[in-house]
């Protein structure tokens, strides 16, 4: 109805059922979910909803590139963006610094929404290849568990 196709979820715990199946059925539609993987350590298993198939899971990295010392690693890493000591609205009034894998997630969610313009599957998926092929590359060479596809930058590959 609000011709939604891209929904940015900064939130992270163990598997629901609940939310499994909404996520499975938004995907169906051709919603894209763009997910934090969770600032429990490198150690932590995989954290939800960016671990459930379809969701893509985003991890945060410092100006160098450098992956955030707190953010969870695997196979659920799809990409990686900007999420360390950025600079946000503070309470009253100004800005402060802040650290996680939340704030890297709308930099992907909007690159995404970007380009998918219509909401529908196949769409989905040529919006996420796009993007995937438009990161740098880091860590293991292709899709790794720190880094996923690669670190994405809203101005482009430098």
């Amino acid at each position: 109805e609000n011709d939604v196709r891209v929904v940015n979820v900064s939130l992270v715990g163990p598997r629901n059922a609940v939310v499994e199946a909404a996520v499975r059925r938004a995907g169906a539609r051709g919603l894209l979910f763009v997910a934090a993987v969770g600032n429990d350590g490198p150690a932590a298993p995989p954290r939800y909803p960016a671990a459930y198939d379809g969701v893509v899971g985003v991890t945060a990295v410092d100006a160098q590139d450098g992956v955030y010392r707190r953010a969870g690693r695997g196979l659920h890493v799809d990409l990686a963006a900007r999420g360390v000591d950025v600079a946000v609205a503070a309470p009253g009034s100004g800005y402060a610094q802040k650290s996680g894998t939340s704030f890297a997630t709308p930099q992907v969610a909007a690159a995404l929404a970007k380009s998918l313009k219509t909401p529908d599957p196949k769409n989905a998926r040529a919006a996420f290849d796009a993007v995937a092929a438009s990161v740098d590359d880091r860590g293991d060479q292709g899709k790794d568990p720190v880094y996923g596809h690669g670190v994405y930058r809203s101005g482009g590959k430098p």
